[in-house]
């Protein structure tokens, strides 16, 4: 092999390994969209109750992706978690607010690793379907419909996401894409999608609790002063034992100072005398 053959040959195998790094790392950025675990088998939504608020706080994603793909990007690592918080109205409105942060390595060739931040931000409106596929539809203004299937309990909301091919090699360039799907779509059967397993906990109101009202006092009868619910002629001699003291007498009663003038004077028997013979209720 002369000189000039010999250099043809490195240069070709240079660019075989390069593209096979290419394809490598763009495998694991397609699956590097999804999550922080691997699940053996494709996940099932069993539908549910989706209204209420739901949150996730440093909560790891699990993914499923064809057994073809794992194999051919194995071994790899898979970490990553969700943060924030989405909500489902009972009237059919939507918000979402969460971050996924998603780290892929794996040695394969050569030692590769990937970092994804996924931010959703959004308001929009959804629909659940009433068959039993479990469907989500999410619609936001000016943006294409987001299609999810979910498994709803009591204390947990599981969103089942697919990840399509198309959807993750938009990114690349023209001159790569067709290579890259061509390779990846070997290992990723259109109708076995790769998914991604988000899983929010049931937010509870931590608001502080509303102090119950304390009970209204009784409304005091004018001119009750014995307690029994009648102004009556005991209450007129309590009233008679009080007339003419003033507030700096000794065994002043203010409770017979009806005006509040501070004496016991002819005011108060007027206003004794228009209460006495009243009942309380």
């Amino acid at each position: 092999m002369n000189r000039s053959n010999f250099g043809v040959a490195v240069k070709e195998t240079r660019f075989k390994v390069l593209r096979n790094c290419v394809l490598i790392m763009t495998a694991f950025m397609a699956f590097g969209q999804a999550n922080a675990g691997v699940l053996p088998e494709t996940p099932t939504p069993q539908g549910g109750d989706i209204v209420g608020s739901w949150v996730a706080e440093k909560v790891g994603l699990d993914a499923y992706a064809p057994a073809g793909l794992v194999q051919a990007v194995s071994p790899l690592t898979v970490e990553g978690e969700i943060n924030g918080t989405i909500t489902f109205g009972s009237d059919g409105s939507i918000q979402a607010d969460y971050t996924t942060v998603t780290n892929v390595s794996a040695v394969l060739l050569v030692p590769l690793t990937v970092a994804v931040l996924d931010t959703s931000q959004y308001e929009g409106n959804y629909t659940v379907a009433s068959d039993d596929t479990h469907a989500l539809t999410i619609m936001r203004e000016n943006e294409d419909p987001l299609n999810y299937t979910y498994t709803a309990t009591a204390d947990s909301l599981k969103i089942i996401r697919p990840l399509l091919l198309d959807e993750l090699l938009q990114s690349l360039s023209e001159a790569v894409r067709p290579l890259a799907m061509s390779a990846l779509s070997q290992h990723v059967p259109p109708d076995d999608p790769i998914r991604i397993v988000i899983t929010f906990a049931k937010k509870t109101d931590t608001a502080p609790p509303v102090p119950p009202t304390p009970p209204t006092p009784p409304t005091t009868l004018t001119g009750d002063f014995d307690g029994n619910g009648a102004v009556e002629f005991p209450d007129f001699l309590l009233f008679v034992a009080q007339f003419g003291k003033s507030s700096s007498d000794d065994g002043f009663d203010a409770r017979m100072d009806l005006d509040g003038n501070g004496a016991v004077q002819f005011p108060d028997f007027l206003l004794f005398v228009a209460a006495f013979g009243s009942k309380s209720g």
